[in-house]
């Protein structure tokens, strides 16, 4: 039978990521903890957050993929720059990034850039080559992605196990997700705040109709990423299933965001405001499950 709703360490993993997030950025705005470390890596690896998804024979809590998903939806929510989704895919896959305590990342070809490492100038991180190595950077940081990914260049690819990748996959468009989510919520928010001839914009019939349509988008994001996580990976259909549902939920999850900016009108533009934070955010992260399908 297949299984849509997370178990038990699913639902507490997700609610102890989202108190930790919301004590340690203190309603700070997303503008500044991107660009400010307000979190740490030590934070999230004293809590043992990375190795959640390690088997429990191998010291970890054995939460499953479905679980995962919800700490991903949580994380992109907030929208960190820390590697903790790749980290918690690696370090559930490779025994050998397992024994390195600090943040683990892989390597994604990115058409028009190469071999691209997400995260890859964090303080500490490895680059997995495959189970058993590490890569080394080759090159800076680059400047087409967005701040809350700081890539660097390295020379190959990861070699990925063909589960691994697809679940990898299953977690960025989990955390695109979590985006939409906190880009609704925001947009709601402020049209109900903000006035116009008097009035709340929210009141108007522009406003409703748009935002209807972005509550729709997001649980058709979140449905596609629940079957996903469900999938059990086979060979064939399966993956090529789980490209189609992952790469629709990013998709769709821009698609919400690009909304909310319109929402905020103006204000939605501005850096300040950091929706744009969450589209860029969102529009890498496809690029890079894009990269995981490539044959």
């Amino acid at each position: 039978m297949t299984q849509l709703i997370a178990g038990k360490i699913g639902a507490l993993a997700a609610e102890g990521i989202r108190d930790l997030l919301t004590r340690s950025l203190a309603g700070e705005p997303i503008a500044r903890y991107t660009e400010e470390d307000l979190l740490g890596w030590k934070t999230l690896r004293d809590g043992g957050w990375d190795e959640i998804g390690v088997p429990e024979e191998a010291g970890g809590a054995g939460a499953s993929l479905r679980d995962l998903v919800e700490v991903a939806m949580v994380w992109g929510e907030f929208c960190v720059p820390l590697p903790l989704v790749v980290s918690l895919a690696a370090k559930r896959w490779s025994t050998t990034a397992r024994e390195h305590r600090g943040p683990v990342t892989v390597s994604v070809f990115s058409p028009g850039v190469g071999p691209l490492a997400p995260y890859g100038n964090e303080p500490g991180i490895r680059v997995l080559a495959r189970r058993d190595g590490f890569l080394s950077a080759t090159g800076g940081v680059t400047d087409s992605f967005p701040l809350t990914l700081r890539p660097t260049q390295v020379g190959e690819t990861t070699v990925f196990d063909p589960v691994a990748s697809r679940e990898l996959a299953v977690l960025w468009a989990a955390e695109s997700v979590g985006a939409a989510k906190r880009c609704l919520r925001d947009a709601v928010e402020y049209a109900k705040g903000r006035k116009q001839f008097g009035v709340p914009i929210g009141g108007f019939q522009a406003i409703k109709h748009r935002a209807a349509h972005m509550l729709e988008l997001t649980e058709r994001a979140e449905t596609a990423v629940l079957w996903a996580a469900a999938d059990d990976f086979r060979e064939g259909v399966e993956s090529i299933s789980t490209r189609r549902l992952t790469l629709h939920a990013l998709a769709t999850a821009r698609e919400v965001i690009e909304s909310a900016i319109q929402i905020h009108g103006g204000m939605g533009f501005t850096w300040e405001m950091g929706v744009h934070v969450y589209l860029r955010h969102v529009i890498a992260l496809r690029e890079l499950v894009q990269g995981l399908f490539q044959e």
